[in-house]
Formats: C-alpha cells, sequence, structure tokens
C-alpha cells in the first residue's frame, strides 16, 4: 500500500510541459471523454422534463428510476473496475462503449415508462465500463504522479466543458422533443467507441502491472486488501453523504423548478445545468491552484464546505426569487469543481498500482449517494416540500464535512 504524501499536488509546474508529453492514447481517452460527455449533457438534463410533462411520471417515479440507475452504476462499476485490473482495460471499455451506444439510443425511441425504467438501469450498467476503466487507463499510462493529477483534472475539466456547450445545444435544437436528442448521444458513444478501438490498435500500450497472469489476484484476495483498508471505506462514507446532498442538484432541484409555475421551466432547467458546468470549467483550475498548497483533505473539506452554503439558499428560493437557485448552483458548482477531481486524485494516491482499476470501481460505489439521493429527495419533496429537503441536505454536506476533516487527520493523508 502506498504512503506516500499527498501534500504537494504538484499542480505548481508546468501545466504545458507535461500537457506536451502526455502519450496518443491519453488524448484519445481525453477526446473520447469530451465528445461523450458533450452529446450526454446535451440530452441528459431534460430527461426529468419529458419524463414529467410528457408521460406524466410522479416525482416518486423519477427518484425512483435515477435511484435505481445510480444503484446498478455502483455496483457495476466496483466489478468493471475489478475485471480491467485482472483482464485489461480494452475488452471492458470497447464492450461497453458499444452497449452505451444502443442504450442511449434505445432511451430515444422509448414511449412507455417500464421501457425507460429498464434502460435506466442499463446506463447504469454501462457507464462505469467506460469511466472506471478510463480513469484507469489514463493513470498507467503517466508514470508521474504529477501527470497523472494533471490527467485526472484534464479529464473532469473536459466532462464540464462538455456540460457547459451540451444544454445550449439541448435547449437550440431539441426543447420540443429532447427525448430524440439521446440518438445523437447513442451515436457519439458509437464514434468514441470506434476511435478508442483503432487507438488499441495502433497506439503502443504500457505493460499492465498485473501483465503476468500469476501475479493476479483473486477476487476474494482483493476483496480482502479493499476490507484492510480503512481510509478507503472511511472516504468512501464521507462522499456517499456529500453525493445524496449533491444529488438534489440533478434529480429534485429541477423538479423544484417544474413546479414552481414560473415561466419556461425548461429553460430554466438548462440554465442551472449551464451555470453549474461553465462555473467548473471558468473556476477549476483556479481554485486548484490557489489551494495547490494544502493536502488534498483539506482541499476537500473547503469544497465541501461551499456545496454547505448553497443548500441554505435553495431553501429561500424559487419562482418570486428564480434568480436565487442559480446563485446557489454556483456555490455547489465552485465546491464540486475542487471535491470531484481531489477525490479522483486521492483515490490513485492511496491505490496500490496493481489494483487501480478495482480502487476506482470501489470509489464508484459514492454513487450509492446519487441512487439513495433521489430517492429519498423525490419522496421529501411530494410529502414534505424542498424546505425540508434542503434542510436535511445541509445537515448530511455538515456531516459529510465532520468526516472529511477526520480522515485529513489519518496517518496517510498528510
Amino acid at each position: 500500500m502506498k504512503t506516500a504524501s499527498v501534500a504537494s499536488a504538484g499542480l505548481e509546474i508546468s501545466w504545458w510541459e507535461q500537457l506536451k508529453a502526455f502519450p496518443a492514447l491519453v488524448w484519445v481517452v481525453l477526446f473520447g471523454t469530451f465528445i461523450s460527455r458533450l452529446s450526454y449533457f446535451m440530452a441528459w438534463p431534460f430527461l426529468v422534463v419529458f419524463l414529467y410533462r410528457d408521460y406524466g411520471a410522479s416525482e416518486t417515479y423519477i427518484g425512483a428510476v435515477l435511484a435505481a440507475s445510480a444503484l446498478v452504476s455502483g455496483l457495476a462499476g466496483t466489478w468493471m473496475g475489478y475485471v480491467s485490473d485482472k483482464w485489461g482495460r480494452k475488452g471492458v471499455m470497447i464492450s461497453g462503449g458499444i452497449l452505451s451506444a444502443l442504450t442511449y439510443a434505445g432511451i430515444g425511441s422509448a414511449h412507455a415508462l417500464w421501457q425507460f425504467f429498464v434502460l435506466m438501469l442499463a446506463v447504469g450498467m454501462m457507464r462505469p465500463s467506460l469511466e472506471s476503466p478510463a480513469k484507469a487507463l489514463l493513470s498507467d499510462q503517466l508514470d508521474s504522479p504529477k501527470a497523472r493529477e494533471l490527467a485526472q483534472n484534464v479529464r473532469y475539466f473536459l466532462v464540464n466543458a462538455g456540460g457547459a456547450i451540451g444544454p445550449l445545444l439541448g435547449i437550440v435544437f431539441g426543447l420540443n422533443h429532447p427525448q430524440k436528442l439521446f440518438y445523437i448521444t447513442g451515436a457519439v458513444y458509437l464514434l468514441y467507441t470506434l476511435i478508442l478501438l483503432l487507438a488499441f490498435m495502433f497506439c503502443t500500450l504500457k505493460a499492465h502491472p498485473l501483465a503476468n497472469s500469476a501475479q493476479r489476484l483473486n477476487l476474494a484476495q482483493v476483496v480482502g486488501v479493499l476490507r484492510r483498508d480503512h481510509l478507503l471505506g472511511f472516504l468512501l462514507i464521507a462522499d456517499i453523504l456529500m453525493l445524496v446532498a449533491y444529488s438534489q442538484y440533478e434529480s429534485s432541484l429541477p423538479q423544484v423548478v417544474t413546479h414552481s409555475g414560473i415561466a419556461q421551466a425548461g429553460k430554466w432547467v438548462g440554465a442551472l445545468v449551464l451555470v453549474n458546468t461553465v462555473t467548473i470549467v471558468v473556476l477549476q483550475f483556479p481554485l486548484l491552484t490557489l489551494l495547490s498548497r494544502y493536502a488534498l483533505a483539506t482541499r476537500i473539506r473547503i469544497g465541501v464546505a461551499l456545496m454547505a452554503i448553497a443548500q441554505p439558499i435553495f431553501i429561500f428560493s424559487g419562482s418570486h426569487l428564480p434568480l436565487g437557485w442559480l446563485v446557489g448552483v454556483f456555490f455547489l458548482s465552485a465546491g464540486e469543481s475542487i471535491v470531484f477531481p481531489s477525490m479522483n486524485v486521492l483515490i490513485d494516491t492511496i491505490a496500490p498500482e496493481h489494483l487501480r482499476g478495482t480502487y476506482f470501481g470501489v470509489a464508484s460505489l459514492s454513487i450509492l449517494g446519487f441512487a439513495l439521493g433521489p430517492l429519498l429527495g423525490g419522496w421529501v419533496l411530494e410529502y414534505f416540500g424542498s424546505g425540508l429537503l434542503f434542510s436535511g441536505c445541509f445537515v448530511l454536506v455538515l456531516a459529510s464535512l465532520a468526516l472529511f476533516g477526520c480522515a485529513s487527520r489519518r496517518q496517510r493523508v498528510q
């Protein structure tokens, strides 16, 4: 197990020199991440809108669908990470990309609520087959810890750059029929898969730490390693609590806007996503540079504190003060721009080399927060209202902040 300190993040050295040294396969993964997430954000933010408007789905049903998808994603992510460690990244990513393309195209042609439920479960299963191995692949191909940190941050930046552009395209081209935008998402995932396949064929891959079958750990041994890594479990619990609250931005907040009676609710929902992604694109690297002298766990605590500020703002916002929703999302997004990439770097730092995929996969269990969040949020919103919902989120974020504070005092997180 690694015991190296992560106090010095490495963002203070020349990014440009490190970027120029990235191998071709790293750039392919980063480019594919951008185009796939661009198409995803073009369609996904409007899912709640058309399920409610066109199919009459209730708040509880929408929350249950999103929760089930996130739950499947978390469980599948753990398995996909282990499989990619044991047998390699290529097969997992290629098969996952093809099936993702088919699944998103299926959402575009679905016409019954049960079909959306099944397809959303499939989306949850396929998403980690690309994302967990991709994060591990970036680290596999880069020897320097500073280069690996930069790659993870660039990846997250591109996810949000796609998110900044995607909703605009969705508003312009598909607001009247947003469901059809999922055809484009499926086509882009297929394109990414084809580019990735060519890259695997023509690019030189660095030897995987478990290339020798004699070195491979079986599943029971891997579970043993994870069970003994108390820091990973500690961070996972804190992350889950934080994501229960954060998930309300994607599931419950659009419903609050839609039910508020405000004119052109769909455009306000798109504006929420736009503020989120633009804030991250603009602030991510300046904030990380500003905080680079702090330990990763300290950075994460600062980000979580910003997320906590957002919750009271949401409580007092509404159709009478719609800009409050955007201000709250700004603080939430500023915190996200620190927390999410820092968590990826922290997982890469504590993971043994031969179990990077598994650790990223286990870390994806934090998506259980996304599973529980929409389900609880939909229920609380339907029966108790948005005030109690965001008050509860404030408490959860404070609890997460306390847990991350405890983690920062552990010996391995200096």
